[in-house]
């Protein structure tokens, strides 16, 4: 479904003859790991003590869990009689973690012991809330593509993040990230019989 919006609404080396040449105690600092997926910094700010990704699993034998940040990978211990998990604005015990599909988007508060990171708190990715009068059907917009934006007069908004967009887009789509909205509202047609749509990543 689409939603459908009113208008105004390094390390310093010596290469000598083809080696490279490194002073008595030089040492490369091990590469940081990412503690939130790219596409996550889009919208949100890195914050310490947080790790944004996807659940890639969550195991109670081990008291662990498994989160995918881009090409890495994070694991943390959980405690499951001190584990709070927030889905859907509501604060649950560790067993609704088994709620949490893997791959879905969530934010893991974390407490560090040791070199060890040990979560907190886990809280999934709230769904999206369109009204059924904003909503535009698969059909009517696979319509208006047919006849394109000029004689369908309607603009179609891909509010994903550039990199999403980039994969792959419905034709006749635009760009305008929600988090760069406010700076491109001048990109937005001035005429208002133009019928605003937008889309995002899907009701997650």
């Amino acid at each position: 479904m689409f939603a459908k919006r009113p208008i105004i609404t390094m390390l310093a080396a010596l290469f000598v003859f083809g080696f490279v040449v490194l002073t008595p105690g030089a040492h490369v600092a091990a590469q940081e790991k990412p503690t939130h997926a790219k596409i996550c910094l889009t919208c949100h700010k890195a914050e310490p003590g947080n790790i944004r990704g996807y659940l890639e699993g969550a195991a109670f034998k081990s008291q662990s869990l498994q989160v995918k940040i881009d090409d890495a990978a994070e694991i943390l211990t959980f405690d499951p009689a001190k584990l709070k998990v927030v889905i859907k604005g509501k604060t649950e015990e560790a067993e609704a973690l088994r709620d949490i599909s893997k791959g879905h988007e969530i934010r893991v508060e974390y407490i560090e012991k040791n070199g060890a990171k040990f979560a907190t708190l886990v809280s999934s990715k709230p769904p999206i809330s369109v009204p059924a009068e904003k909503l535009v059907t698969t059909d009517e917009m696979m319509k208006l593509v047919a006849m394109g934006p000029d004689k369908g007069k309607y603009m179609l908004v891909d509010s994903r993040p550039a990199p999403r967009f980039y994969e792959g887009s419905i034709p006749t789509a635009v760009n305008i990230p929600d988090a760069a909205f406010a700076g491109n509202v001048d990109k937005l047609p001035g005429n208002k019989d133009i019928t605003l749509i937008f889309y995002c990543g899907g009701m997650t």
